[in-house]
């Protein structure tokens, strides 16, 4: 009974640490490459993680991805200097406007002139809320998201306001 017992309180604790370390950070990560197909998803290399589409955004990202395969080791962080604002973007939909921190906007301008032309994804609590081509570097420390309902830009709201930097 007790090596039983011994055994349960060791998989829970190694399942926690493994959660643990597994867990991305709110920022925005390069993207290495999508699977289309769900059925026949690639192998994954020690820097890599799957990531998927938040439900919230599930209406602007159809099923044409069914997973997006990023890199871990190669990512902005998102961390604010202020609490998000909200802006009317169109009559149904809002935009979230970001401000980074000054650390977080130096890295952003580097990690978009070093990956001009490739893809990149806005992970918040593990999720994917948006996919973007880097056309051009990104100066200032200014981010969008864009193409929100009322739900998901309150519930992004609340989320991001925790990732404000005092």
């Amino acid at each position: 009974m007790k090596k039983l017992l011994i055994l349960i309180i060791f998989t829970i604790s190694f399942t926690a640490i493994a959660y643990s370390q597994n867990k991305l950070k709110d920022g925005l990560y390069l993207v290495n490459r999508i699977d289309t197909i769900a059925g026949q998803p690639s192998e994954l290399s020690v820097n890599e993680m799957d990531v998927y589409f938040s439900k919230m955004f599930e209406e602007y990202n159809t099923d044409e991805y069914a997973r997006i395969v990023i890199d871990t080791t190669q990512y902005v962080p998102l961390e604010l200097e202020a609490a998000p604002k909200t802006e009317q973007q169109t009559e149904d939909k809002k935009k979230l406007l970001l401000s980074l921190t000054k650390e977080a906007s130096q890295r952003l301008e580097s990690f978009t002139t070093k990956h001009l032309m490739k893809r990149v994804t806005l992970i918040v609590d593990g999720e994917a809320l948006t996919m973007h081509k880097i056309k051009t570097a990104i100066t200032g420390g200014q981010l969008q998201i864009t193409r929100c309902n009322d739900n998901a830009c309150k519930t992004l709201y609340v989320k991001l306001k925790d990732n404000v930097v005092k």
